[in-house]
């Protein structure tokens, strides 16, 4: 299998290396869209995978399109709008795609397990996120706190509140908090405060690997599939 990955930043050089690394992939390009450089630019490979800048969406949606199906796409990047993440479920009309906040294998565990206590707690708690990242990360709060409150609370019966000041009284509503500072790879808290008792589930990246990891799992398994909007569910379990 061929990959070519868009961003060359700390993520796309890991997952480089490891794809170099993995008897699974023949080739391996790296282009940098801030730098100018396209896919167009290289032989066509058979998964994208996307650890790039949102500014770099548009110019992946149309090689993608253009390429009717051939080639797949992984979306790993975050700080998507909502108008981008629209163009990315277009975009599953004519192609493989999977879009994930995080391809961490512990994270998503987290989420069937946060999915699994949230409905016995939601009624009886006020539930709290508290997400910690490194002092680079430029999105607050990061999407897979984002992910979390959903998980959570589906149907958004309760108002996503990124971070408190002054006096105004808590509502129906899920607090989520941003942490950035040093070199934190990822430590996401959810806290479920119930009267005289606090329930807290948490998860800590100590490398960057993991997403890596997942990314290119879930490029392995995309290949050949047909165009449809595949979760990273789908991949791990």
């Amino acid at each position: 299998m061929n990959i070519a990955i868009v961003g060359s930043g700390t993520m796309g050089r890991i997952v480089r290396d490891m794809a170099l690394q993995n008897p699974g992939i023949e080739k391996v390009c790296n282009i940098e869209p801030a730098l100018g450089e396209t896919l167009w630019d290289i032989d066509q490979p058979d998964i994208v995978i996307d650890f790039s800048h949102p500014d770099a969406l548009d110019g992946i949606c149309s090689y993608i399109a253009a390429k009717q199906g051939h080639v797949g796409v992984v979306f790993a990047t975050t700080g998507f709008t909502e108008e981008d993440e629209e163009k990315i479920r277009k975009l599953a009309e004519k192609a493989p795609v999977i879009r994930s906040y995080n391809f961490s294998y512990g994270i998503n565990s987290l989420k069937r397990i946060i999915g699994f206590a949230a409905p016995l707690l939601k009624e009886c708690s006020d539930i709290e996120i508290v997400e910690k990242h490194h002092n680079q990360k430029a999105d607050s709060p990061s999407g897979t706190a984002l992910m979390l409150a959903d998980v959570c609370d589906p149907y958004h019966e309760r108002e996503r509140k990124c971070g408190r000041k002054g006096e105004e009284k808590r509502k129906n509503e899920i607090g989520i908090h941003s942490v950035r500072g040093g070199t934190i790879f990822g430590e996401h808290t959810v806290i479920f405060a119930l009267k005289d008792e606090v329930i807290e589930i948490k998860h800590t990246a100590f490398s960057k690997k993991i997403f890596a990891k997942g990314a290119l799992e879930a490029a392995l398994w995309l290949k050949e599939k047909k165009p449809g909007f595949y979760p990273i569910e789908d991949v791990f379990y």
